[in-house]
């Protein structure tokens, strides 16, 4: 039974994210590339900012352009902690979650009357008071510098890597299986319209909390990971470029899909990367592309059918997927 469930689980997944996500295992088995496991690493840190995100700016078309706040908030947390407390980073990165979890719960709760701009706005206020009180409180959080000699998740890079990918698989799976459910729907009929959904009787108020605390949370796990695995933590982790960039990588992607926004991440962060060896040009050409893919595709990489249909990649993973 619970083998079938798997099954099921995995066929209803977009074949694209999946050849993504295996194809990640088997470079981290099989690399011994240092540098190349840093970008990839890096790429599924992304990733899970941009699905954390996803789950509650593109279901509810609440825009959250403070999400610095839960990334750099948990990875300071997670850092100080494991610096000045001697605790391990499995524990330290679980604590920042918690508390930047918490933290969504009080921000849903104080802005559940706030609707479009007037939210965006709180949300960046709130993550630009973070970003000013990081350098107020330099004498704990380094100031412009940052923190740094963090301890590091294992002594192996590449193990490093297998832990990061295997915490943004589970990341993609949770949120795709939370999207995918009742509560998935609710979200779904809160961004249709709010008031409508109040008259059936849903409870909107505490769906929305809810999502906020899930996406804090979830942000916060990425936030720790990059904290431990750069094994430092700045200031530019709390700034608004953070928040704009995640931003970006979602709707490039595309938003309200949680698959979108795993492939933008992942795929532009390696393009961003590999543009490199044309430093000079790399803006114009970076900007270039992400030009031509928001007329290519305005609703996101996603909805490109050759992504949403690809019986090759279906095939290659598991078998052909049943029609109907």
């Amino acid at each position: 039974m619970m083998k079938r469930q798997v099954l099921v689980l995995f066929r209803n997944e977009s074949p694209a994210a999946l050849s993504i996500l295996a194809a990640g295992f088997l470079f981290g088995l099989m690399s011994d590339n240092y540098f190349y496991i840093e970008v990839m690493m890096l790429a599924a840190i992304y990733a899970i900012f941009t699905m954390s995100w996803d789950i509650l700016t593109g279901y509810t078309h609440e825009l959250n352009f403070g999400f610095a706040l839960f990334v750099g908030g948990a990875g300071y947390i997670s850092g100080l902690a494991n610096l000045h407390l001697g605790l391990p980073p499995y524990l330290t990165i679980t604590i920042g979650a918690l508390v930047t979890g918490l933290v969504g719960i009080l921000i849903g709760y104080l802005t559940l009357r706030l609707k479009g701009p007037y939210f965006a706005m709180v949300t960046m206020a709130v993550a630009a008071i973070l970003y000013k009180t990081s350098y107020l409180l330099h004498q704990y959080t380094g100031g412009e510098e940052g923190i740094s000699g963090l301890g590091n998740l294992t002594p192996d890079p590449r193990y490093d890597f297998l832990i990061v990918w295997g915490i943004t698989t589970i990341v993609y799976l949770l949120l795709r299986g939370y999207a995918g459910s009742r509560h998935g729907h609710i979200l779904k009929a809160i961004r249709a319209d709010e008031n409508v959904a109040q008259c059936c009787g849903i409870n909107t108020a505490y769906h929305k909390i809810e999502t906020f605390a899930l996406s804090g949370f979830l942000g916060g796990i990425g936030g720790g990971l990059f904290a431990h695995t750069q094994m430092q933590i700045g200031p530019t982790m709390l700034s608004g470029y953070i928040s704009v960039i995640i931003v970006l990588l979602a709707i490039i992607g595309g938003m309200g899909t949680i698959v979108g926004p795993l492939i933008g991440a992942i795929s532009l962060h390696l393009l961003n990367d590999y543009l490199r060896v044309v430093e000079g040009y790399r803006i114009v050409i970076y900007s270039g592309i992400l030009i031509l893919l928001v007329y290519l595709a305005p609703h996101g990489i996603f909805n490109l059918q050759i992504l949403k249909k690809s019986k090759t990649l279906s095939f290659l993973l598991l078998g052909r997927r049943r029609t109907g």
